[in-house]
């Protein structure tokens, strides 16, 4: 905090000399408050702030029957960035740390495989043209406008820049904003110190015009629909790293947009995804969040990490209306995997309770009556899951899910690390076995 205020702190010694530029343009020029107050705040927190966060023990005891569990030894060592399956196509693109993307047949048997400049964190397929990506630069955290955007020609094996000089590209859309027929895009440029949410405006002739949605960093994903009714297209954004929240950015036309936070988060939440999906069949949209980023300050685990659902009152004003308590969640989908007529919902952690209950890596909650039941798999602790792609990938009529594995080893038990290296899965494939209901 006394960093951000523009005091005197040791974490400017630990900014490395290529991210020093950017990192000093994000603080104040002079401090915000003076010491006297600075002294106020750190003992504010030291009175008030409790000592220890009481955590539930794990409670998740039922076994997935929706799906069963399929390993897949893909790549060298589990590092997979991005997961997207092709569902025109039928193929499946999987992104790699390594800075390589490569492309599966539905079997998961390997067709071809692609050099980038960096390593890949989302991708956009077309049916009449080259895919999009976006390559993050460097994958770490860091505040270099090394990221891109990119096409890939896959008969040639080779890559065009689109955008260039992005801090950390973790996420885009395609869309036309302004109505003249050209595709925009939307880019999360999550950074780390820095960063931000920006559009680009096609000008035509492979020209863009650069729009600063949100000038600060955490930009996570964004959803482009018109929320408003205007008939013009809408941002939703999910903005993380300190200032957590929810925004809208409304569309006026011509490339001019306002901006309306629909739910601000405490700033440790650790906010890490966003989906929109209609939970009570009022045809109004829901959101669907989680939150459990825990890589920065304090890797404990926190009873406010988990799933949560924000129900619509129809005038796009939100009241939560479920949660579980998932450690380290980082992502959740709904789809309704049973075919009962409600929304269930699968889930991932990259940082679950390691030591306790590793197998909340991932869990299914099936919908009943409104109420969601978790449930997981035996196999859900064979990788550190960071990617998640639902798709009907064996073409019989229902939803799959495909989980991919980047098994970092930090705060993992010794043995489990181990368990992993063995097993060395990098993609697990959850096949639904739905069962066809019939007409009389």
């Amino acid at each position: 905090m006394a960093f951000r205020m523009g005091l005197e702190s040791p974490i400017l010694n630990t900014i490395p000399p290529d991210d020093l530029f950017e990192v000093l343009g994000t603080l104040p020029a002079q401090p915000l408050v003076s010491s006297e107050e600075w002294e106020s705040i750190k003992n504010y927190y030291a009175v008030n702030a409790p000592d220890t966060l009481i955590v539930a023990p794990p409670s998740v005891a039922d076994t997935v029957r929706q799906f069963t569990a399929e390993p897949y030894t893909l790549l060298s060592f589990p590092l997979t960035t991005l997961i997207t399956a092709d569902t025109i196509d039928h193929k499946i693109y999987i992104g790699s740390r390594s800075s390589k993307l490569f492309r599966f047949d539905n079997n998961l048997v390997v067709e071809d495989s692609f050099e980038l400049t960096s390593p890949p964190s989302h991708i956009r397929l077309s049916p009449n043209g080259d895919p999009m990506l976006s390559l993050m630069g460097i994958m770490d955290p860091n505040d270099q406008p090394r990221g891109s955007m990119a096409t890939l020609s896959q008969d040639e094996h080779k890559t065009t820049t689109i955008i260039d000089s992005l801090k950390r590209p973790v996420f885009f859309e395609i869309a036309d904003l302004d109505d003249d027929g050209l595709e925009d895009f939307v880019v999360c440029a999550f950074g780390n110190y820095s960063g931000n949410l920006v559009a680009y405006r096609n000008m035509g002739n492979a020209g863009y015009k650069k729009y600063v949605l949100q000038n600060a960093p955490g930009s996570r994903k964004v959803i482009i629909r018109d929320i408003d009714n205007n008939g013009k297209l809408d941002i939703l954004v999910l903005m993380s790293q300190g200032d957590e929240k929810i925004m809208a950015i409304l569309n006026q036309g011509d490339f001019r947009f306002r901006a309306n936070t629909l739910l601000q988060f405490p700033p440790v939440y650790g906010s890490s995804y966003f989906d929109l999906a209609d939970f009570n069949d009022d045809g109004k949209f829901d959101i669907l969040y989680t939150n459990g980023d825990n890589a920065d300050y304090s890797i404990i685990l926190k009873p406010y990490h988990g799933v949560r659902i924000f129900l619509n009152n129809g005038n796009n004003e939100f009241q939560e209306s479920w949660f579980y308590n998932m450690h380290g969640a980082s992502q959740a989908t709904a789809r309704d995997f049973d075919d009962d007529g409600d929304l269930d919902i699968v889930a991932i952690s990259f940082f679950p309770d390691f030591a306790r209950s590793s197998r909340e890596g991932f869990l299914y909650f099936e919908n009943n009556d409104g109420s969601f039941f978790p449930q997981t798999i035996p196999l859900a602790n064979a990788g550190r899951w960071l990617t998640m792609e639902t798709a009907d990938i064996d073409l019989d009529g229902d939803t799959d899910v495909l989980l991919g594995a980047l098994d970092f080893n930090d705060g993992v038990p010794a043995s489990l690390v181990e368990e992993w290296k063995r097993g060395n899965v990098t993609v697990m494939v959850l096949r639904n076995q739905m069962e066809r209901k019939t007409l009389p």
